[in-house]
């Protein structure tokens, strides 16, 4: 299930090299970004893509990303994070965290700033109760039911707009609140990842209390700068090594393989286990 999975909730196009030829960067082009630190967050709920592990550092494949991006430039990046992904958002806007990933929405291009090339596709499901199954036919059809969404989510313009207008729209901190009130029925419906949601039933060992189905929507995770960063002044050096870095198109098929690994084995999900 998981093989088709990826298929299906991952439509990868562009790519990251594991191993990229240094770009011929100045000394003077690296003037005050050589030595610094970088402050990174990001979504906890989007396993492999992006997800908080056991020690309390944002992990994932956009994680790789940004370190393939600034690591060999000298720079330092800080994946410490405790707090919810409303929060990581907040901490961008305010220019205390320096850069994210994310969908890209009109919100959000107020206060950050997106580098040019899109990492990676992700597709959104709607989960459900097995006791009350249901087919996506449309984002208003949803209106009349008790739907979870997670603080912070965006799935774009326009389902973000019929969201907002449902009756019954509930939020929470994390996607494991909306699963297991799925679970007691306490939820009609919760959109989130493909593949991030089956990895997280499995976690919960609620396989066989959620049932899931495609919607219409599949956005591009993208990287985005806090306009309040020091970073926006290296914006074109680094949207050119990000070209650079997007060739291979080897490389994020293997990421997903390794990073759904390290997130299997951070929360010992061959042995069962409920995770942390």
């Amino acid at each position: 299930m998981l093989a088709v999975a990826y298929k299906r909730a991952l439509a990868v196009i562009l790519v990251v090299s594991a191993s990229v030829p240094a770009l011929a960067e100045s000394s003077a082009e690296l003037d005050g970004l050589s030595g610094s630190t970088v402050r990174v967050c990001g979504n906890n709920a989007y396993p492999p893509v992006t997800w908080i592990n056991k020690d309390q550092q944002i992990d994932g494949i956009n994680v790789a990303v940004i370190r393939r991006l600034l690591e060999p430039l000298n720079v330092t990046v800080d994946t410490y994070q405790d707090s919810n992904w409303r929060r990581c958002i907040k901490e961008v806007e305010l220019g205390n965290v320096d850069i994210l990933s994310g969908f890209k929405t009109d919100v959000r291009q107020q206060s950050m700033i997106y580098l040019d090339a899109p990492i990676i596709r992700e597709s959104i499901y709607l989960y459900y109760p097995l006791e009350h199954p249901l087919n996506f036919e449309g984002w208003e059809a949803l209106a009349g039911l008790r739907v979870g969404v997670l603080m912070g989510d965006s799935f774009g313009n326009k389902v973000d707009a019929a969201l907002h207008k449902y009756p019954s729209l509930e939020f929470v901190s994390t996607q494991d609140q909306n699963l297991l009130k799925l679970a007691d029925n306490r939820l009609d419906v919760v959109p989130m990842g493909g593949l991030s949601g089956q990895l997280d039933l499995r976690r919960l060992g609620l396989e066989d209390k959620i049932g899931y189905t495609e919607t219409d929507v599949s956005d591009f995770w993208y990287l985005a700068i806090s306009k309040k960063s020091f970073l926006v002044k290296w914006l074109p050096l680094l949207n050119q090594r990000l070209e650079q870095l997007l060739k291979d198109p080897a490389t994020v098929p293997k990421l997903v393989t390794q990073y759904h690994k390290v997130y299997s084995e951070d929360l010992d999900l061959k042995r069962g286990g409920s995770g942390n």
